[in-house]
């Protein structure tokens, strides 16, 4: 029974956004970052989040207590990223948690994280039901980081592609909100994206390797608030549009 439900919402998914991306190959864009920022004129925000959780489907599991973030948009659905988490710790067979540290000379327990997000529409599942909703994508460039505890070690490789419900559309706001979310282990609500200017979805697939070992799938959990945007070196409030 499990098999045909997840098969019939494969189904649903194909079908919409293979309907989506035909009609929408010759319209305006669909989702879109007000004020419009150009590289001239980029908007800019200061990003934080609380707790959050990388898990894999086969269990391997990397918590961080916090992030903080800038991003810098230069047009109105690409811009880039730059994220430092903090009291980063995974579990580690027997002792239990070991702390995890980025590139060598890094301080301990933060990972640094650098790459591009984009605005697009994406498809989320909820149950045995998807909808369309506007999403931002975070695509990053394979990076690594070590876990380390009583002679212990760790090191985990992770690249792909992150995708977080994008709150509130449709309403100017000072605040946005990028939501993480698991329909189950390691594996994301948001299935795939359509990327500005594409008539063809990809996936957004995060994949982490564990010392050496196959790459598995990932999904991330947890939320961060978006604020303090600005544009010319002045405070704006900002509209997510989702048409």
């Amino acid at each position: 029974m499990k098999r045909l439900e997840r098969f019939g919402v494969a189904l649903v998914a194909v079908f919409t956004l293979g309907v989506f991306a035909a009609t929408s190959a010759s319209a305006a864009e669909p989702t879109k970052i007000l004020p419009e920022p150009t590289v001239a004129n980029p908007l800019t925000s200061v990003d934080k989040s609380g707790a959050g959780t990388l898990l894999t489907i086969g269990g391997s599991e990397v918590k961080c207590t916090k992030d903080t973030s800038t991003a810098s948009f230069t047009t109105p659905n690409l811009g880039t990223f730059h994220v430092l988490f903090d009291g980063c710790k995974a579990k580690v067979p027997i002792i239990g948690t070991a702390p995890c540290t980025g590139a060598v000379g890094d301080v301990k327990e933060q990972i640094l994280l650098l790459g591009t997000v984009h605005y697009v529409l994406a498809l989320l599942t909820e149950g045995t039901k998807t909808k369309l909703v506007a999403a931002l994508a975070f695509l990053f460039e394979e990076f690594h980081f070590t876990c380390e505890a009583l002679g212990q070690k760790q090191l985990i490789l992770v690249k792909g592609c992150a995708a977080a419900l994008a709150e509130p559309v449709e309403k100017l706001t000072k605040i946005t909100k990028d939501v993480f979310k698991e329909i189950k282990s390691g594996d994301s609500n948001i299935l795939e994206i359509l990327m500005e200017e594409a008539t063809k979805e990809i996936r957004c697939d995060t994949l982490t390797s564990v010392n050496g070992g196959a790459f598995e799938l990932s999904a991330q959990t947890g939320a961060a608030e978006n604020e303090k945007f600005e544009q010319g070196k002045k405070a704006v409030e900002v509209l997510l549009m989702n048409k």
